[in-house]
């Protein structure tokens, strides 16, 4: 059975911080069918856990999974997705045509909004614009 079809065992490894671990069960993996030939291009399916390999070395000092959840940080990209998909939204929309400055601008005020603590009001009554 391939490693990361093991009942979700790759994922509990990475879970538990022990991206090493992930590594060599991905490097057993990609020994199984025997060395690929040079003129497999590197997206061919017998180069993907090689590729893995490589990739899960390379940026596990990003995957301090265990540490992140003890900080509070988010594990999943989804909210970092979320945030890339509204600002698209935003300021890349159709008909919208940003100067960066004005870019800036909004994204600046964003915050603002999205706080809901009154900090959007207290900028309005003081700009110019909005003053009554």
């Amino acid at each position: 059975m391939r490693p990361w079809h093991a009942g979700g065992r790759l994922e509990a490894l990475l879970g538990d911080g022990r991206t090493a671990d992930v590594a060599e069960a991905l490097r057993a993996e990609s020994r199984r069918p025997g060395e690929p030939p040079e003129s497999d291009p590197r997206e061919h399916p017998r180069r993907v856990p090689a590729n893995s390999v490589e990739y899960f070395t390379r940026h596990a000092p990003h995957m301090g999974y265990p540490a992140f959840r003890k900080k509070g940080w988010p594990i999943a990209s989804g909210d970092t997705e979320a945030a890339v998909k509204q600002f698209n939204r935003r300021v890349k929309g159709s008909e919208q045509f940003w100067a960066e400055d004005g870019a800036e601008a909004v994204l600046a005020l964003r915050p603002l909004w999205v706080s809901r603590d009154g900090r959007r009001d207290r900028h309005r009554a003081n700009r110019h614009a909005y003053v009554n």
